[in-house]
């Protein structure tokens, strides 16, 4: 015979997404796939999850990670990872400057027009600086050698 389903009440409908699913579901004497299909039949982001706007896109590297974290009420760590995987630099906290490139009009018209190594060649920034300079501006990356992408 079948366990008895799991009778949820409001105080545990509450704490969906407010943990890890295992973890509430070992509270709860359950499993983490009942956790986990139940968060999700009502459309309810997983612990951690964050939904990253343009404009916090944009602030990343702009203020120190704890700050940003706090003002969006996320992990700092979601924070740090972010940035990370984008290749921003941290706000430089030593002298309480941007440690960024600050990105000036005839810089940002040779994104897109050679490789993105060529342009850090050129401007003395790394690759992932050009790069995602290139990529938060929606410009596509130069296909030397390649025929234009057709659009039709």
């Amino acid at each position: 015979m079948g366990r008895a389903s799991l009778q949820w009440t409001d105080e545990m409908l509450a704490a969906l997404g407010t943990d890890k699913d295992a973890v509430l579901a070992e509270r709860w004497g359950t499993s983490a796939k009942t956790v986990n299909l139940k968060r999700n039949s009502l459309g309810i982001a997983a612990f951690g999850h964050v939904d990253w706007t343009p404009e916090m896109l944009a602030a990343l590297g702009q203020d120190s990670d704890a700050s940003l974290a706090t003002r969006w009420g996320i992990s700092k760590a979601s924070v740090v990872a972010k940035r990370g995987s984008l290749g921003i630099a941290p706000q430089d906290s030593s002298r309480g400057k941007h440690s960024q490139h600050s990105w000036q009009p005839n810089e940002v018209m040779l994104l897109g027009t050679a490789s993105d190594a060529d342009v850090a060649a050129q401007l003395g920034l790394s690759l992932a600086a050009v790069r995602n300079a290139r990529m938060a501006r929606g410009i596509a990356a130069a296909r030397p050698h390649k025929p234009p992408i057709a659009k039709n």
